[in-house]
């Protein structure tokens, strides 16, 4: 990135990235940054949208707050890539794509990402697709090695749930939202691993916990909250529940890609499920 941090489709890109993989959905982002960076609504949306510059030291402020550095929010961006499907011969691949700028008409005979419902697609012109095009300025597409992972997330809150379960879709995880315990217990034999808040509702997770482990003594569960700090839930049930239930513990706002991490080593631990 330049020193005056000029290639603002990057930096956009760059704060997006940081913002969703925090728990920040796009349309909440704005009102955000101009209450943490004390601009009006309209500069913060300017800066969202590339009008106006980012320099290196806001950059290195913003991720500050989420302590991360600079070198953290470029990397994230335009190193680890994101996860994409791809169609040929019939067949869909999962792939890793680095994105370009926004593309109004794609050229003919290009690929380009076209974000869907269910994640990244790379498609081409005779693909029919809705949505923002971007150019693909990096392609990589391998054989799959293991099979890919399902995750529940339960959050009462739709804005925090969709964007977790966003961010794992990105990280190449089959990741399906909830908002309501009930459900969950309706279907809980589909998932590999579980994210839930610790209190859904005006009820805790608990119960949930207890009938999860009776079904599946290994599976990783972790359990999420932003309430610990403030006092008002109890830090001492959630340390007793992580002795009993052998569960994680991340508090709000999360790293998706950390917590995804966390999650890939607990599975090397645990037998397959057949």
């Amino acid at each position: 990135m330049p020193n005056s941090a000029t290639d603002g489709s990057l930096a956009v890109r760059c704060v997006r990235s940081l913002l969703e993989r925090h728990g920040l959905p796009k349309y909440r982002q704005s009102a955000w940054l101009a209450k943490a960076f004390g601009l009006s609504y309209a500069q913060a949306h300017r800066r969202l949208n590339g009008a106006s510059p980012w320099s290196l030291d806001d950059l290195a402020q913003l991720a500050g707050l989420f302590g991360e550095t600079l070198a953290d929010l470029v990397s994230a961006e335009s190193q680890a890539g994101i996860s994409a499907s791809l169609q040929t011969g019939g067949e869909t691949l999962n792939c890793r794509i680095w994105l370009g700028d926004s593309i109004s008409v794609p050229s003919s005979g290009s690929v380009f990402a076209v974000r869907s419902k269910s994640g990244w697609v790379v498609a081409t012109n005779n693909d029919r697709v809705e949505g923002e095009a971007f150019s693909i300025t990096r392609l990589e597409a391998r054989p799959a090695t293991d099979r890919q992972r399902s995750v529940a997330v339960l959050d009462d809150d739709p804005d925090v749930t969709d964007s977790i379960v966003s961010n794992f879709q990105l990280l190449g995880y089959r990741a399906q939202p909830f908002y309501r315990t009930a459900d969950l217990l309706d279907c809980k034999s589909r998932f590999d691993c579980f994210v839930l808040d610790w209190v859904v509702g005006d009820k805790t997770v608990l119960e949930l916990v207890r009938s999860l482990r009776s079904a599946n003594a290994t599976c990783p569960i972790v359990i999420l909250t932003a309430q610990v700090a403030s006092g008002a839930i109890s830090e001492t049930d959630i340390a007793d529940a992580m002795k009993h239930y052998d569960l994680l513990f991340f508090e709000k706002p999360i790293r998706t890609s950390i917590l995804a991490a966390t999650l890939s080593r607990a599975f090397v631990h645990e037998p397959e499920r057949v």
